[in-house]
């Protein structure tokens, strides 16, 4: 008896660490700058954060590009070059529509949530061509529930000896 309250605390411990360490790792996004078609982009062109969380931009085009807020002066990049970046930490909620003044076309936003606030997920991937690929945090709660699965069926089999 003692040995399963231990096993289950342990589980219990494990998913409550999981839970808190989960948006915590998530807590920055990031943005990258590319060339399609003769043009440039932001992808994706929408970013969702928590209030206190980061952006990330990567210029990976050969191209300088920067960002801009369309109002106000929460974001205000200077030029950056190929494989360089600009990081900014958003310290209040809201949505911050941003630009690119050498490429008037090129617009994205960053949506900042209320802390604690889950984010949705964000896709960068063009919506026909890419499967998407696990992310850990669902490669765990599988894990988890094939554990859990693990346990009940070891706890079955013992019982029936």
């Amino acid at each position: 008896m003692k040995r399963r309250t231990a096993i289950t605390i342990a589980a219990t411990g494990l998913f409550a660490l999981l839970a808190i360490a989960g948006p915590a790792i998530a807590a920055n996004s990031s943005v990258k700058i590319s060339e399609a078609d003769e043009r440039y982009s932001f992808s994706p062109r929408t970013t969702y954060v928590n209030v206190g969380e980061s952006v990330t931009w990567t210029n990976d085009t050969d191209a300088p590009h920067n960002v801009t807020s369309d109002s106000g002066d929460e974001l205000v990049s200077d030029n950056f070059g190929e494989d360089e970046t600009f990081d900014h930490a958003f310290s209040v909620a809201g949505t911050f529509d941003y630009h690119c003044t050498i490429h008037g076309y090129m617009t994205g936003s960053v949506v900042v949530l209320a802390e604690g606030v889950t984010p949705p997920p964000t896709s960068t991937a063009p919506a026909s061509s890419v499967p998407s690929e696990p992310s850990w945090p669902g490669i765990v709660v599988v894990a988890l529930i094939g554990l859990a699965a693990g346990g009940l069926a070891l706890r079955r089999f013992r019982a029936a000896d």
